[in-house]
């Protein structure tokens, strides 16, 4: 009985360890079926949910259009050189079977195309900007330069991967996040896209498993003393 107890105890305290998992998927979308319409976006989503169409605006709050060119991008018809900035929102709300997510990373394929919604075959300024809110307090605020300046040489790739660091950000389970992207550049003029979008994090402290886990040894400890008391009875 006793190494039944002790095997059983150990069994419970490995899965609480196992609970601390590595950096998973929290988020994520290849934009499949998209092709000009948002409300087509299929998530893979771990303790968050997206909650609303993807709808791109202008900084006046106009919404704009996507391109239908492709099946499986993100690309917005509107010319940031010549027209202006645009964002969009993604809306979470995160699960309130967790205490918290710690985020990792948000990486993304980031593109620009011509006024044809056809991949640029020269290099054009394009920058995103990821900010976080929760509310109206700002978690995070990052910009990266995609590509810097224009450029007439040969061989340009129009796509390039990007990578934001949220290793110091953290979502409270049950409450609502604003992930907002923001595209903008100077120069010869190109609109802009995304695609391959992937935001990853630890799940912390589940209501149901993690944080009953060091309670789940007591319990189970003390329910098998008690088989052990009611057999020798």
């Amino acid at each position: 009985m006793f190494k039944k107890l002790i095997k059983a105890t150990l069994a419970v305290a490995a899965l609480s360890s196992a609970l601390s998992a590595n950096a998973e998927i929290i988020l994520a979308s290849d934009f499949t079926g998209t092709s000009g319409d948002p409300s087509n976006i299929s998530w893979t989503e771990n303790s968050v949910e997206v909650t609303n169409t993807l709808d791109p605006q202008t900084t006046s709050f106009s919404s704009l259009d996507l391109f239908d060119n492709y099946d499986n991008l993100f690309a917005v018809d509107y010319n940031i050189h010549n027209e202006g900035t645009w964002f969009v929102d993604v809306l979470l709300t995160t699960s309130f079977l967790v205490s918290s997510i710690d985020l990792d990373a948000l990486t993304l394929d980031a593109s620009i195309f011509n006024n044809g919604g056809v991949f640029q075959s020269f290099q054009r300024d394009f920058s995103l900007s990821l900010d976080i809110f929760e509310g109206a307090n700002s978690l995070f605020s990052s910009t990266v330069d995609v590509f810097e300046g224009d450029n007439n040489n040969s061989g340009f790739v129009a796509t390039k991967p990007i990578e934001f660091d949220l290793s110091n950000v953290s979502l409270l389970g049950g409450d609502d996040y604003i992930l907002r992207f923001t595209a903008f550049g100077d120069g010869g003029g190109n609109n802009a896209g995304f695609d391959n979008l992937v935001l990853t994090g630890t799940t912390n402290g589940s209501s149901l498993v993690s944080v009953s886990a060091p309670g789940s040894i007591f319990i189970l400890m003390t329910s098998l003393a008690i088989l052990l008391f009611r057999k020798r009875s």
